[in-house]
């Protein structure tokens, strides 16, 4: 079968990017050949020509009043810049996925023929990330014929956070799914609240692959980590506070920390390869990401998460709760430190094992209802 997936944009996200990963890897060991969708990021996207040069205005005054994130006003460059300077993942996503570039707003007309649309994972489902969130409902597709399923798609929030007109219009297209699944718990009741369809809970993607999985993509080296016990730190938002705690942590238990993932306009970002290198030899893991959480389960560590309340919370409170592990996540701001306690590895082991088969048996099941 013939299978396309659109996700959110392969950005910097190490996450992001290792989902997309392995939702292709799980499908295509099924006997698919699947293709992924590869989007501009949200700044550079621009559904007009008249949106562009709006675009390109704000980002010039953001960038006088001393925005360093911006590097280009005209987001075009900055995203061709940014695939430039960040080689090392551009590499891994040319080596390991099969995908191809695209524009939004979508036209069925200009994609090659697909038995089957997977809509997910990432918060695809959210607004805010996706600005043409029909096409995230596959509103483009022109007939019946293709499957519309849904793995794990996210809302990333517990309250509904479109309009009542767009609402319609997604209800509309959300029915004409075959098959609809959520990544966190909270969107099962706002698919039957707002979109008037039944939706099951499944896990990320990036859970349906194994330890071994991951690891056998990196390579023999040490990628400059040190060979002594270390703290390794995730943060999507790093802040001093967030660094505070975890300097106060280390000093305590006397080890260094290294802070994997970061991104700098000189140097880029660290591999794919060191980051989950980083995180597999790591004693302890603090982070502030949903993907930097799952991976500290994947490699059985113990580790801390940070609530990150604005990219969304009730992702962190799903998986956790799937492992009785709730009091893993806590908010800098209400703790003046913290400690990690040991974890029972095994029951890790033995939750991510069903967490895989469930997620595997749903994609098997949804696939096997081909209409054509």
């Amino acid at each position: 079968m013939r299978i396309c997936i659109l996700t959110q944009p392969l950005e910097k996200n190490y996450g992001g990017i290792l989902q997309a990963y392995a939702l292709q890897k799980v499908l295509a060991a099924m006997g698919h050949e699947v293709t992924t969708l590869r989007f501009k990021p949200l700044y550079a996207q621009a559904s007009s020509r008249i949106g562009f040069y709006w675009k390109i205005f704000r980002r010039f005054l953001s960038k006088l009043k001393g925005n360093k994130g911006i590097r280009h006003s005209n987001p075009d460059r900055q995203w061709a810049q940014y695939r430039q300077v960040n080689r090392v993942l551009e590499e891994f996503i040319e080596k390991q996925l099969h995908c191809l570039e695209a524009d939004i707003p979508l036209d069925s007309r200009k994609l090659p023929p697909f038995d089957a649309f997977i809509v997910g994972s990432d918060q695809v489902w959210r607004p805010v990330f996706s600005p043409c969130l029909t096409d995230f409902y596959l509103g483009f597709l022109r007939d019946d014929r293709p499957l519309r399923i849904a793995y794990a798609a996210s809302f990333g929030v517990d309250e509904w956070e479109s309009s009542e007109e767009q609402t319609a219009v997604l209800r509309k297209l959300a029915q004409r799914f075959d098959r609809i699944s959520v990544r966190e718990a909270s969107g099962v009741a706002l698919c039957k609240d707002h979109l008037g369809v039944e939706a099951e809970l499944m896990p990320d993607p990036t859970l349906l692959l194994t330890r071994e999985d991951y690891l056998g993509l990196c390579q023999d080296g040490s990628y400059g980590l040190p060979d002594q016990p270390y703290v390794a730190t995730y943060f999507i938002d790093p802040n001093p506070r967030k660094e505070e705690l975890v300097a106060a942590f280390a000093e305590q238990h006397h080890l260094p920390v290294v802070p994997l993932g970061r991104f700098n306009w000189d140097s880029g970002s660290d591999s794919m390869e060191k980051w989950l290198t980083g995180l597999a030899g790591a004693e302890y893991i603090v982070t502030d990401s949903f993907h930097g959480t799952v991976f500290s389960l994947i490699f059985r560590k113990d580790f801390i998460s940070f609530v990150n309340w604005w990219r969304g919370s009730s992702r962190f409170h799903t998986l956790l709760e799937a492992f009785d592990l709730q009091d893993r996540l806590v908010d800098p701001d209400s703790i003046s430190a913290f400690d990690i306690s040991q974890t029972d590895k095994e029951a890790f082991a033995r939750k991510l094992s069903l967490q895989r088969e469930k997620g595997l048996t749903y994609l098997s099941e949804a696939l096997a209802a081909n209409k054509r």
